[in-house]
């Protein structure tokens, strides 16, 4: 399979996001250019929501910038790029002019959807980036698009799991909240019904909370849902504090290597909790509900 640039192979340089993220982001730390047939920025993000198999990729709790309605599907392509292209799964067609790799998603019919790309061949007048989107191809319909890419098969998913045991929550191990951390650098996302409190009263909240969730996850694994998060994975635990049904946050727990414990360094809302559980499977939205 061959890789999309000799740099990649070299990893001297690695694209930091599939597009844009921000007006004023280095051209060449972007790897394509997206143009808009409408001229309007959630054109591309649409067009593969009305491809894939249906699905919410809006939050239903809170706005976003710009108006998206594809917040979570923008997240979730930009980061799927980064870990293909960490993985090496992006490939070229034989005349290295077109790039392609696997969405990860899949049509109604069951079939892989790809990205493809386009060289720019005259880069400082495109803005420095290297690539021109084109489009979306599934395996079953992708006609000519795809068939530069088969050599001998197209490329794979992205994938995450190296050992299963990570997906489920050791019932042995006990969690422990790293609260100097949570509280200095994460108090931003506490309800607002906790930000105003004296350190000492949110820490019996959430230890109060902590010992019913152990109880929760003794009972039901599926409380405790993977997410990717630097190169590694991490579970998601639900705190209920104002909420009556689902959670107000979720805790990100790391287990320890050296033992019998989970450790809580940060908190997510739930709208980056999702984003980030995202990347390896569709969540149940039980408590998981952006």
């Amino acid at each position: 399979m061959d890789i999309i640039d000799s740099e990649l192979n070299s990893r001297s340089h690695m694209y930091k996001s599939l597009f844009p993220r921000y007006k004023e982001q280095p051209s060449n730390e972007v790897f394509a250019r997206f143009i808009f047939r409408e001229k309007h920025w959630d054109e591309p993000f649409r067009d593969l929501a009305e491809l894939a198999k249906d699905e919410d990729w809006n939050f239903r709790n809170s706005k976003t910038k710009g108006g998206s309605k594809f917040p979570i599907l923008r997240s979730y392509l930009n980061y799927t790029f980064i870990r293909l292209q960490d993985e090496r799964k992006i490939v070229l067609s034989k005349c290295e002019n077109w790039a392609c790799f696997n969405t990860g998603l899949q049509t109604d019919n069951d079939h892989d959807i790809y990205a493809i790309f386009k060289r720019n061949k005259s880069v400082e007048e495109k803005k420095g980036m290297n690539w021109n989107f084109q489009g979306y191809s599934d395996d079953y319909d992708g006609g000519k698009e795809l068939t530069r890419f088969r050599q001998p098969e197209l490329p794979p998913i992205a994938t995450y799991i190296t050992d299963a045991r990570d997906l489920v929550f050791d019932t042995n191990c006990k969690i422990v909240v790293n609260y100097k951390h949570l509280l200095e650098d994460n108090r931003d996302r506490l309800p607002d019904i906790l930000k105003k409190m004296p350190d000492l009263t949110i820490r019996a909240i959430i230890e109060g909370q902590k010992t019913q969730l152990e109880g929760k996850v003794l009972r039901n694994y599926k409380l405790a849902i993977p997410h990717w998060y630097r190169n590694r994975i991490q579970l998601l635990l639900p705190l209920q504090v104002e909420s009556k049904s689902g959670a107000d946050l979720a805790l990100v727990a790391e287990k320890d290597p050296h033992a019998p414990l989970y450790r809580i360094r940060t908190v997510l809302t739930i709208d980056m909790a999702y984003n980030n559980a995202r990347l390896i499977a569709r969540p149940d939205r039980d408590w998981l509900n952006p």
